[in-house]
């Protein structure tokens, strides 16, 4: 066995022992479309799509309300020529240069939190970042998912999406809009896979970290018998 799968078989255990993610196990599972806000060509690859998988879900799993990293997990339907969807998957953290990779964070509230990719996407021959921000008033305190199954059954929930290059500040990239939950045993586990489940010519940054996630990602899934 390998130096990087030794260090992923922790989480095949942990999630064998739960039935579910070691990190973000408690999430909610909704369905949304997006629209490109950016001039087509600029940036990164993202276009106007339905059908869109979202999980909006908290890092840890505290209870109820309490304080804790929130994460937007986004699949994306496959561009043309594309083997599979796009994964994008974020987590509350800062936008400044250094917050971006080290700042995650737990948060008190939904709505107006930063969240990022924490690893830079290669495009283009140029880095880039990609930000999120829930724009839909929820709650009025604390990170509930009852409140959001609640806004999501009775109307929608909007995030902005923002990309910068290299250091460059944040920029709008796109709208996602999402309605309705799907609700437990109507569709089985969305295995989010960020680092196979890629757009053509992007790639997750740098490489070696890339393949310690992969592995991650793949032990996680044997441990709690996802697709």
């Amino acid at each position: 066995m390998g130096v990087l799968a030794a260090l992923t078989v922790p989480l095949q255990w942990g999630a064998a022992m739960r039935r579910r993610r070691v990190f973000h196990p408690n999430g909610v599972l909704t369905t949304a479309s997006i629209t490109r806000l950016a001039p087509h060509g600029e940036g990164l690859p993202i276009e106007d799509a339905v059908g869109v998988v979202v999980r909006i879900s908290k890092g840890v799993g505290t209870p109820g309300s309490l304080p804790d990293v929130i994460g937007l997990a986004m699949q994306l339907p496959a561009l043309p020529f594309a083997a599979t969807p796009w994964d994008i998957l974020m987590a509350s953290a800062g936008t400044g240069t250094a917050g971006r990779v080290l700042g995650i964070r737990p948060v008190l509230r939904w709505t107006g939190q930063p969240m990022s990719t924490l690893m830079p996407l290669r495009y283009g021959g140029d880095i880039w970042w990609i930000s999120a921000r829930m724009t839909t008033p929820v709650g009025t305190f604390g990170v509930s998912l009852d409140s959001l199954r609640e806004r999501l059954r009775t109307g929608r929930i909007e995030f902005g999406i923002e990309q910068a290059r290299g250091t460059e500040t944040f920029r709008p990239l796109a709208r996602l809009t999402a309605r309705g939950v799907m609700e437990a045993g109507e569709t089985p586990d969305v295995a989010f896979d960020p680092v196979r489940h890629t757009a053509p010519g992007v790639q997750l940054m740098p490489t070696w970290l890339s393949r310690l996630r992969e592995q991650a990602y793949d032990r996680s899934r044997r441990g709690r018998q996802a697709r």
